[in-house]
Parts: C-alpha cells; sequence; structure tokens
C-alpha cells in the first residue's frame, strides 16, 4: 500500500486537475454529494458530508505530526509567532487594495464575489503541504509542522476576523452589488469559528492525541492507510467542491471573468509566497528556516475554504472559482519553488548532516505531513 500511495501522490495535481474536468463536465452527482447532510448544526448551517470528509482529513494530518520533532521549536519561538502572524495578516493587507483597484471593473458582483472567496482561501490556516513542500526544498519540517498547528489553533479568531473585513468589503461601504452580503455577516459572527472549531481545529488535535496514544510503532503501521484515506478525500472534496462552480461556469462561460480569475487568483498566490521569502531574508533567517517561512506564508488551507464557500456561497461560481484556482496554482508555484536543493561539492551528505543534527539537538528532517491541505 506504502508504494502505491507514493506513486498516487507523485500525481496527485494530475489526479485533481481530472477531478476538476470531471467536476465541470459531470456536476450531478458531486452537487448530490455537496448537499448531503447529517441531521447535526454547526454554527448557523448543518453539518455536511463534505465537511465530514474534511474532519477526516485533518483527522489523518494530526496523525502524521511527530510531537517529539515540534519540542526543538521552543527554544527558537520568534521564527515561529513570525510565520504564524505573517500568514494571518496578510490577507488584511492584501485584499483592501485589491478590492479598491477592482472598483472599476464593470461587474461589481463580480468582484465581490471574487473579493470574499479570496478572503476565504488566505483567512484559513496554513496548509499541511507546507511541511512537506518545504521539506523537498530542505526546510525546517519541525518548524513547518509547529507553524501549521499554531496556525490551526488560531483559526476559530482569524476565519472570522477575515470575514468581518470581507463584510466591510462588500457591504454597504463596497460596490454593495452583492446579494449575500448578509451571508456573510452570518458567517463572520456565527458559522465560520465554529466550522474552523468543528471541523479543522479538534480534528487535528484529535490525530495529534491519537499517535500520541498509539505510540510510535503501531502509528507507523497505521500510517499507510490513513495516506490511503486522506487521497481519497482529497479527491471527493475536489470533486465536489468544485461541480457546482464549473459546472455553471462551464454551462455559461464568462471568458473575462475566468481570466480574472485566474491572474488574480496567481498573482495573490506568487504575493504571498514572495511575501514570505522576503520576510526570511528580513528577518535573517538561516536557509532551513527561511524556506519553511516561505511556504507557510505562501500555502493556505484550500480544501477548508471550499468546503465553507460551498455549503453558504454554491449558487455563486464567482465565489468558489478564486478559491479551486487558487489551490492548484499553489501547488504549481510550491512545486516549482521546492526541488530538492542540489548538493554542493564538498559538502557531507544530508544523512550525515541528520546524524549530526541528532547530536546537536536539532532533529533531521522527516515526512510529517503529506502533501494534502
Amino acid at each position: 500500500m506504502t508504494a502505491v500511495v507514493k506513486v498516487v501522490q507523485r500525481w496527485l495535481l494530475g489526479l485533481m486537475l481530472a477531478c476538476y474536468v470531471l467536476a465541470g463536465v459531470f456536476p450531478a452527482p458531486g452537487e448530490a454529494l455537496r448537499k448531503l447532510a447529517l441531521p447535526v448544526h454547526v454554527g448557523a448551517g448543518a453539518l455536511t458530508v463534505p465537511m465530514v470528509l474534511l474532519a477526516v482529513m485533518l483527522f489523518n494530518a494530526g496523525l502524521g505530526v511527530r510531537v517529539a520533532e515540534l519540542r526543538v521549536v521552543a527554544c527558537r519561538p520568534v521564527r515561529l509567532v513570525l510565520g504564524i502572524a505573517t500568514n494571518a495578516l496578510l490577507p488584511l493587507l492584501v485584499l483592501p487594495p485589491i478590492a479598491l483597484v477592482l472598483r472599476t471593473w464593470p461587474d461589481p458582483a463580480e468582484v465581490e464575489g471574487l473579493v470574499v472567496g479570496l478572503m476565504l482561501v488566505l483567512a484559513m490556516p496554513i496548509a499541511g503541504g507546507a511541511a512537506s513542500w518545504g521539506q523537498n526544498a530542505g526546510g525546517n519540517v519541525p518548524l513547518a509542522v509547529a507553524m501549521v498547528i499554531g496556525s490551526t489553533l488560531l483559526s476559530p479568531l482569524t476565519v472570522p476576523l477575515g470575514m468581518h473585513v470581507a463584510g466591510h468589503l462588500v457591504g454597504p461601504y463596497g460596490a454593495g452589488a452583492l446579494d449575500d452580503t448578509t451571508k456573510v455577516d452570518i458567517i463572520a459572527r456565527t458559522g465560520a469559528g465554529v466550522f474552523a472549531l468543528v471541523s479543522v481545529v479538534l480534528p487535528c488535535l484529535a490525530g495529534v492525541a491519537v499517535r500520541m496514544l498509539l505510540g510510535e510503532d503501531r502509528a507507523r503501521r497505521v500510517l499507510p492507510v490513513a495516506k490511503a484515506v486522506n487521497i481519497v478525500n482529497i479527491l471527493l472534496l475536489c470533486y465536489s467542491n468544485a461541480a457546482g462552480a464549473l459546472g455553471q461556469a462551464l454551462a455559461h462561460p464568462d471568458w473575462d471573468l475566468l481570466a480574472l480569475v485566474l491572474g488574480l487568483s496567481g498573482a495573490v498566490c506568487l504575493l504571498a509566497f514572495v511575501c514570505g521569502r522576503w520576510m526570511s531574508y528580513w528577518t535573517r533567517c538561516d536557509q532551513p528556516d527561511g524556506i519553511s517561512l516561505t511556504f507557510a506564508t505562501g500555502m493556505n488551507n484550500s480544501s477548508a475554504a471550499a468546503v465553507l464557500a460551498a455549503s453558504w456561497f454554491s449558487h455563486r461560481p464567482e465565489v468558489l472559482l478564486p478559491i479551486l484556482s487558487y489551490s492548484l496554482l499553489q501547488k504549481i508555484i510550491a512545486g516549482a519553488a521546492g526541488k530538492p536543493p542540489r548538493p554542493h561539492p564538498g559538502k557531507e551528505p544530508r544523512s550525515t548532516a541528520g546524524a549530526r543534527g541528532m547530536t546537536s539537538g536539532r532533529l533531521p528532517t522527516s515526512r510529517v505531513f503529506e502533501r494534502h491541505e
């Protein structure tokens, strides 16, 4: 199973693209899956099947965390706090000027939908994939994982804050054309915080706790199954979340809107990575810490954003489209930036460096998060 999972992970981006194509051509099953709900209320809405899939995915992500590796970060908390703060504050600094510039777009409702979608994805916690992508580039994996966990714990505060800002941008003082402005306010007041707590924070912490109870030996035996389940969850979420938005977009294509979505999502995603790289230079991080800071700043949990958006704005493709495009684009940029570093002549191999790291108190990098959100 481990070998199969590794092969599928290598082709995960292509499989996600295939799910997007399938969702655009055959959206009906995905829309039906997205509408399935359990008789349980989460905030102002019901507990949907995609929310359960997301919770299972975050549980499995927590199951992949080695708590012992996080202890080395405690002696260097400045980088940890900087990464979490940069990821949380970036949308509050980036989105208002973008919303102001886009006032010239002829359709205010489309602009406001894009702003809400981008705020949803940027307000989400750091993606777990930031650790594995950063690992491939030679980053400090324990630091990256600690940033993911810290950002996840703060999400019940940061996600509602982001939606409050989005409400101001699209409300009476914005262009004022979005017919779902009241939904943004409801999400900010009740839905977002409860959603982040139930679907993101608690499952992740439960996974970490279960790994501690199982112990490392038994956890290693369970992880291949957890990774396989996660891959299925990722593809199901990709398909179900994309079904409504891509189905509507392809049924009545608006090429100007699609071009704006791709260009804007790509620009914001690239800006997030550049901001992380600049922060690493500004704080004079060593190379491994700088790589982890770059990926933590640039990657957000787009799966959680898509589930929340699909629950509230399934009839507004301009809200979901930037989230779906951001999800793919951040993986493409991470793949381009996350190539393994080439060994320099005269430097000792990584295995030897890892052995010395064990004696110096710095743990060698290991795969703790797979490439999922």
